[in-house]
């Protein structure tokens, strides 16, 4: 049994909260749920930075998953290579049921790493598509549709 109950949310750090929003809600097609301003000092507390100041909006993911997206006023906010051969990087993976037309959809507002959707030839995933994109900051979101009838394991467990 695992320690956790459930997901609750996945946040990521942007350099621009409106730009941002403006692709989240193109992608998962949704209207932001909350926009709020942070300034508290219980959230200083939580993050470990005095004094800081953010404005957040949250996006609803599948599955009951909330995406938040950060701008920090303060502290200073820099930013890092997002390659994703870095260590630290991280990417969010969505399932779909007609990733040729997502592929399509996306590629119009949105950088897609490939010319096509490649299929997996290997590997638990095999035979499902997939293709990598990056929002306005670079942060790396994977789609994947899985082959018909087909059941995906990772070890013991049903993706």
């Amino acid at each position: 049994m695992a320690r956790f109950s459930r997901l609750d949310h996945v946040g990521f750090s942007v350099s621009n909260l409106d730009n941002s929003i403006d692709f989240y809600s193109k992608l998962l097609d949704g209207e932001v749920l909350l926009r709020r301003h942070y300034d508290e000092t219980y959230v200083a507390d939580m993050v470990g930075y005095k004094d800081v100041e953010m404005e957040c909006a949250f996006l609803q993911l599948p599955n009951g998953v909330i995406l938040e997206l950060i701008q920090y006023m303060s502290p200073y906010k820099g930013t890092v290579d997002m390659n994703t051969y870095n260590v630290g990087n991280a990417h969010i993976c969505l399932t779909t049921d007609s990733i040729e037309e997502d592929f399509k959809r996306i590629k119009q507002f949105a950088h897609v790493k490939s010319s096509f959707v490649p299929e997996s030839t290997d590997g638990p995933y095999k035979g499902s598509k997939t293709f990598y994109l990056t929002d306005p900051d670079g942060i790396s979101i994977e789609l994947v549709q899985y082959p018909p009838g087909v059941e995906i394991k990772i070890g013991d467990n049903k993706v």
